[in-house]
């Protein structure tokens, strides 16, 4: 799964690597994101690529607010069977910009939090969904699939990361490509381009969003 990320490269750098047309005018580094907060993402319409905040934990338009418990994640093996997935495959679809995410590895102290990049460390996109909620909010969620070799140690699955121009464009372009089209995206991103590391437990708290979150431990 996916339940903390963060995100601290400054928004000229994601505007030029992701082609995006229409942004925000500017946005906080973040090195704690948690479910329920605002989160920067993109959408593709009418050919052109446009930055926006979402609430991650989708709430289809159908649900009731008041009951119904956000899905922070999707698994993909399974969106066409799921009410709560199958509509959006089609025509809301969308991605997350992120540059590192934890995971919590089981060992005889506890849990330790360790954090996933790019070897490079640049930004890449997770592959999500979205959906407006009877009052008019736009909730997301985060797709997952099975994990690399490099995550699996700690965790079974893991979110999916896009970072190639070409598969972005195939999930976001939903006027373009079809579903089954872009489908071909949902997979385990190569381990071998990837890089861990543990982290502090100042991460374990969701109210801890500072530097220090992202340095090794």
């Amino acid at each position: 799964m996916c339940g903390r990320f963060s995100l601290t490269t400054p928004l000229e750098e994601i505007i030029k690597q992701f082609l995006i047309d229409d942004y925000i005018e500017e946005i906080t580094p973040r090195y704690n994101i948690a479910p329920s907060q605002k989160v920067l993402s993109l959408i593709s319409h009418n050919g052109s690529r446009k930055a926006g905040e979402t609430r991650w934990g989708l709430v289809p338009s159908w649900a009731d607010i008041n009951k119904w418990k956000p899905l922070i994640n999707g698994r993909s093996e399974t969106l066409l069977e799921k009410p709560s997935f199958r509509s959006l495959v089609h025509k809301k679809r969308m991605v997350i910009v992120s540059d590192g995410f934890y995971e919590w590895k089981q060992e005889d102290e506890g849990k330790v939090p360790v954090r996933f990049q790019l070897r490079s460390e640049k930004p890449f996109v997770f592959a999500g969904l979205w959906d407006r909620t009877s009052d008019g909010q736009v909730t997301s969620t985060i797709l997952t699939t099975k994990a690399n070799n490099l995550i699996h140690p700690v965790h079974n699955r893991m979110p999916i990361m896009l970072k190639d121009d070409k598969e972005i464009e195939k999930w976001l372009n939903t006027d373009k490509y079809s579903f089954e089209e872009a489908s071909v995206i949902l997979r385990s991103f190569p381990e071998d381009e990837m890089k861990s590391y543990k982290v502090s437990k100042l991460v374990n708290s969701p109210k801890n969003d500072m530097e220090e979150c992202i340095n090794p431990a």
